[in-house]
């Protein structure tokens, strides 16, 4: 019988062979606790470069999101993503510039997701002035008036003390671009004071 383009597809039951030799369980599990004692040899290297890196990392994510918990999301899986390339990784070049572009994607994406997701919604509204009395101890609160470009221009150019060219490869955009976006984040955070 024909439904539209597809055709009725029918399942028979094969017959299990009860004959045929199971696999011996004491054997593979000695094989698995065998593979799982060996100690890895990329392990060490990981673990010096979460040290090294972990904080330039969370700043950085902490500057695009502006939120805490989204920023050590965001780290946790940079680092994540390392630790499933950790065989493949070059570990005599610095992992750091590739630690910060995986942030900036994963934050994209995260956003990208978020904006979908918003779009079928109505507006959240807000209570005004809900949080206005400790808003001035907050410097979320200042970074807020930034974009994500801003936030992250300033943290990869004044906190991390990379070169603008260095930090446009991390956003993916030219150097010119970081120095405009990390100068409007200056005069952001000038008048807001």
């Amino acid at each position: 019988m024909r439904f539209g383009m597809f055709e009725r597809v029918r399942f028979e039951v094969m017959p299990i062979d009860l004959t045929a030799p199971r696999p011996n369980q004491t054997t593979d599990a000695q094989a698995l606790r065998l593979v799982a004692s060996m100690p890895d040899p990329h392990a060490g290297a990981f673990e010096s470069a979460y040290e090294a890196a972990w904080l330039p990392v969370f700043r950085f994510a902490l500057a695009w999101t502006n939120d805490w918990a989204a920023a050590e999301d965001l780290a946790q899986e940079a680092f994540l993503r390392l630790w499933d390339r950790r065989a493949r990784v070059d570990w005599s070049t610095p992992v750091l510039p590739w630690l910060l572009v995986t942030t900036r994607r994963n934050a994209t994406d995260r956003f990208r997701r978020l904006r979908r997701a918003l779009a079928h919604r109505e507006p959240i509204a807000v209570a005004p002035g809900s949080d206005a009395r400790i808003e001035w101890l907050d410097l979320r609160a200042s970074f807020g008036v930034l974009s994500a470009l801003e936030r992250s221009a300033l943290v990869l150019t004044a906190l991390e003390d990379l070169a603008a060219a260095e930090a446009g490869a991390i956003l993916g955009i030219a150097a010119n671009a970081v120095r405009s976006a990390a100068s409007r984040g200056r005069r952001k955070l000038k008048v807001q004071r």
